[in-house]
C-alpha cells in the first residue's frame, strides 16, 4: 500500500509539472494562465493576496520499531499459555492500515511569486486497546487487557519553492482548467514534536481476576526535518488545495518516528 501511495503521489506531481512548464515563446503562467476567465476590471489592479490560513492532515507511516517488544514479551508468551490467543493491536497496525492522519493548522505568506513561508502546529492523540478471553492450557479461561495511548503536540516552520511560480488565483471552470493552472513545488519543514506513550498490560485467569499488571510510559521532545515534493491546485478565487509527499527525518529515535508522509490541505487567502 505504501509503495502504491508513493507511486500515485509521484505520478500526480509529474503530470502537474509536465502540464505547467511554459513554452519558449509563451508568456509565463502567472501573467496569462491558460483557459482562465478574464478578471473583472476592478480586480485587475488589485494587489495579489499574500497571507493565507492552512488546514491539513498528514497520513504518516512511522517505523515504530519499539512496538516489536510487544510481540516478543507479550504476544509470544501468552500464546504458549493460550494457543488460540490473537496478537494485540498496536499503532503499527493502525499505520499499516493507513489510518494515522494527525491534523494541523497554520498561517503563511507568499513572498514574491516563487516562495511561500509558513508556521504550522497541531495536536493528535489516540488509544489502541485489545481485550480478550481465551481458553488456556491451565484449564481456566485467560483474560487479557492491553492498551497503548499515544499523544503528540507539534509546531514548526516551513518553506515551499515554486519553480514555475505560485498558483494564479482566479475564476476557473471545471477540473481541467484547475489542473492546468496547478503549480508544483519543492518544500521543507522544520518541526519540534513533543511525543508520549502510556502502555498498560493486564493478564489474569477467571475467576481470580488480574494476576499480572505492567505499565510503561515515556515522553520526548524531538526535532525533525521533512523534505517533500507537491503541488497546489486552485479551487476558488481565494483558496486552493495543496498536496505533497515527503519523508520525515529524525536524529533521535529515528527507529520509531522516521518514515514517509503524505499531506492534503486547504489554503484560504485572506489578505
Amino acid at each position: 500500500m505504501l509503495f502504491r501511495l508513493l507511486g500515485i503521489a509521484a505520478g500526480v506531481v509529474c503530470a502537474v509539472s509536465c502540464s505547467t512548464i511554459p513554452e519558449a515563446d509563451a508568456p509565463l503562467p502567472a501573467e496569462a494562465p491558460a483557459a482562465v476567465s478574464a478578471p473583472a476590471e476592478s480586480d485587475a489592479h488589485a494587489a495579489p493576496l499574500r497571507w493565507h490560513f492552512l488546514a491539513a492532515a498528514v497520513n504518516t507511516y512511522p517505523k515504530l520499531e519499539s512496538e516489536q517488544l510487544v510481540d516478543r514479551f507479550y504476544n509470544r508468551p501468552l500464546r504458549l499459555l493460550a494457543p488460540g490467543f490473537d496478537d494485540v493491536r498496536t499503532f503499527n497496525d493502525v499505520s499499516d492500515d493507513g489510518l494515522m492522519w494527525p491534523p494541523h493548522i497554520g498561517v503563511g505568506r507568499v513572498l514574491g511569486d516563487r516562495w511561500d513561508v509558513f508556521f504550522e502546529a497541531g495536536y493528535s492523540a489516540g488509544k489502541v486497546r485489545t481485550k480478550a478471553t481465551d481458553p488456556s492450557l491451565l484449564i481456566l479461561p485467560m483474560h487479557t487487557d492491553f492498551e497503548i495511548l499515544r499523544q503528540a503536540f507539534y509546531a514548526g516552520v516551513g518553506v515551499d519553492y515554486y519553480p514555475w511560480r505560485t498558483v494564479a488565483l482566479g475564476e476557473y471552470h471545471g477540473f481541467a482548467e484547475r489542473f492546468r493552472a496547478a503549480r508544483p513545488f519543492l518544500g521543507s519543514r522544520l518541526t519540534w514534536t513533543w511525543a508520549s506513550y502510556d502502555a498498560k498490560a493486564k493478564v489474569g485467569f477467571e475467576p481470580f481476576g488480574t494476576l499480572v499488571q505492567v505499565q510503561l510510559a515515556d515522553e520526548w521532545l524531538l526535532p525533525s526535518l521533512n523534505l517533500c515534493v507537491g503541488a497546489d491546485v486552485p479551487l476558488t478565487p481565494r483558496s486552493l488545495v495543496t498536496v505533497n509527499a515527503g519523508y520525515n527525518f529524525f536524529k533521535d529515535r529515528a527507529y520509531d518516528f522516521e518514515g514517509p508522509a503524505f499531506t492534503i490541505g486547504w489554503k484560504y487567502f485572506f489578505r
